[in-house]
């Protein structure tokens, strides 16, 4: 049976999910979406990593397994009996809601329809500066990103794990400020460049790349940079206004590094952000 027969020709099936964190207390928040476009099944977590980081902390993580696992098995069964209109089963945690078709261009335009019908917290089209002007950049969230990359590289290049949170004074005789990585020959802090918190975000770059700056002088250790996680351009959970002042941010930063001879690498991933970590330290 092809998937277009079990719905109305050039309509996007789709079902939003749902999840309960404390189950029997009836309070649900739509995390993801089912859906079907090029006559492929794909599920997508709709609820950002800055709200479950806000909500759970250091806990985060658990929560986000949990909820990617609950898409998977919407995905596999899916993919299994080809529909969707009568998956009503709740299953690790998840509840789908309504069965629903709408005509989609894109994916975008289905994340941003779910996200607009069932969501509060899902930003997607919306760069609300005002709302996070001034909001820091959560020191967690920072925390966990230099974590991951320094047990990414710890596994790769064990011998390098001596040089993270290492410092350098900025100023002569001053006290020492840490780094993310400091060694003999090379100095590196990580930032995170995130859609919702953007203006914060470059703020944080911003402050990092004085720090560099002045500790290269200082140590005469040229071989610094910061190293940027930003999401990928491609994200279907992106809007376009979002992705716009994303770039606009990103050469910004770019820029500002240039002024100081400063390098700026922007990665989407842990992975990437180790390799160049990898590649600076053997320079």
């Amino acid at each position: 049976m092809s998937i277009n027969s079990t719905h109305q020709k050039g309509f996007i099936p789709w079902r939003a999910l749902f999840w309960e964190p404390v189950s029997g207390t009836g309070e649900r928040m739509m995390v993801g979406v089912i859906y079907c476009f090029n006559d492929e099944w794909k599920t997508s977590r709709i609820l950002r990593d800055d709200i479950l980081d806000s909500l759970y902390g250091k806990s985060s993580s658990s929560a986000k397994n949990m909820i990617e696992f609950g898409l998977s098995l919407y995905l596999s069964t899916a993919k299994a009996t080809n529909e969707i209109k009568f998956l009503d089963t709740p299953m690790a945690g998840l509840m789908p809601g309504p069965y629903r078709e709408t005509v989609a261009s894109s994916e975008s335009d289905i994340l941003r329809t779910a996200a607009l019908m069932h969501s509060s917290l899902a930003k997607l089209d919306i760069f609300d500066a005002e709302e996070e002007f001034d909001s820091p950049q959560p020191e967690e969230v920072n925390r966990r990103f230099s974590t991951e990359i320094r047990e990414n590289v710890t596994s790769k290049r064990p011998e390098l794990h001596q040089w993270f949170n290492k410092g350098s004074p900025l100023i002569t005789n001053g006290s020492v400020v840490k780094f993310g990585f400091c060694s003999p020959s090379a100095l590196i802090h990580f930032s995170l460049l995130r859609p919702v918190t953007q203006s914060a975000s470059v703020k944080d770059a911003r402050a990092k790349l004085w720090e560099l700056s002045r500790a290269s002088d200082i140590s005469g250790i040229k071989n610094a940079a910061l190293i940027t996680a930003m999401p990928n351009e491609n994200d279907p959970t992106i809007g376009p206004k979002q992705l716009e002042q994303l770039l606009k941010y990103k050469k910004d930063i770019e820029d500002e590094a240039d002024a100081v001879n400063m390098r700026l690498h922007a990665v989407y991933n842990v992975n990437e952000a180790s390799d160049k970590l990898i590649e600076m330290a053997a320079a």
